[in-house]
């Protein structure tokens, strides 16, 4: 069967509402799970198999263990990374607009399920006009790595599935875990100061994204003892920080399709939103109607009449 985009969107949310989500957290997760529907075309299935599990998520059980300059830590060990996504977006990009380099490392549920809604971080993170990198870990399936930078009408988004977590995964980690970022060398630095650049580059920050962007794709088999969990990464170009030059470099990994399982371009995207908006998204009906199941225990939504009785200001 088919549905309208808007019932997409509506039925997740109305899923995340019913499990005990607020109105914003409910909706920031929906379109997560949209836009794993529209890049991948798995996102209503994905929800469908998550629904016994939403009860148990809980925005509250996330707190940051530590926040020093361009760096946090975010303690998220019981819950999934869909949970987490929305404040690990905001945290690293406010620290990349403060300090140029922004980095949140989240630690999550051993088994995550939700893994494949993680790409949809760099996305949003692109879309506020940063260069971003999510590095994670397998979950419940394989490690991953999603690059995305701004463009029209979206975001430029690669993603690559690994056999271990990354190099770039590994090597930041190190460096927080050490404890070391405190120091006045940023974490990219200190992570990706040494070593062979693919391309020779003029400025040290054109080389330390070029080794993060080309060990993001390359397997670390000591990796397998990371915590559960996701490194973003976020980089404003335009800060004064940098001498210029980042977007070239993303723009060279994106092009050399080696380093990417799959890339998705604004006219590719474009043209599947306008295709879901003439004929809509095929879901299987089965999962159809556990969601429409699951969306119809939200309660009607309060209005100020509900406070007040029939009449607004009869009782006042």
């Amino acid at each position: 069967m088919r549905l309208a985009v808007r019932e997409v969107l509506e039925l997740s949310e109305r899923c995340f509402s019913a499990a005990g989500f607020a109105e914003g957290p409910a909706r920031a997760a929906a379109e997560a799970v949209w836009w794993t529907e529209l890049y991948h075309g798995s996102g209503l299935s994905l929800l469908c198999d998550l629904l016994p599990a939403l009860p148990e998520w809980d925005r509250g059980a996330l707190t940051v263990a530590d926040r020093k300059a361009s760096v946090s830590v975010v303690n998220g060990a019981t819950q999934p990374g869909l949970v987490s996504q929305t404040p690990a977006v905001d945290l690293a990009c406010a620290g990349a607009s403060r300090h140029g380099v922004g980095i949140v490392d989240v630690r999550t549920v051993p088994g995550d399920e939700t893994v494949p809604t993680l790409g949809h971080a760099a996305y949003a993170a692109a879309e506020r006009g940063l260069l971003s990198v999510v590095l994670a870990s397998g979950g419940a399936g394989r490690p991953r790595t999603a690059v995305a930078r701004p463009d029209d009408p979206h975001p430029v988004v690669a993603e690559r599935e690994l056999d271990a977590p990354s190099r770039s995964h590994a090597a930041v980690r190190d460096v927080i875990r050490g404890g070391a970022y405190g120091r006045r060398d940023n974490p990219l630095t200190q992570a990706f100061f040494t070593g062979e650049s693919g391309t020779a580059y003029g400025t040290a920050g054109s080389r330390l994204v070029d080794r993060l962007l080309g060990r993001s794709v390359e397997s670390d088999p000591s990796g397998a003892d990371l915590d559960p969990g996701y490194v973003l990464v976020c980089v404003d170009p335009d800060h004064p920080r940098h001498s210029g030059g980042l977007r070239p470099v993303v723009d060279r990994f994106v092009a050399d399709a080696s380093g990417a399982t799959r890339v998705f371009r604004p006219a590719e995207i474009h043209g599947r939103v306008d295709q879901v908006l003439e004929n809509g998204v095929e879901v299987p009906e089965a999962v159809w109607r556990d969601v429409f199941d699951r969306s119809s225990e939200v309660l009607a939504p309060e209005f100020e009449g509900s406070y007040r009785g029939a009449g607004f200001d009869i009782n006042e």
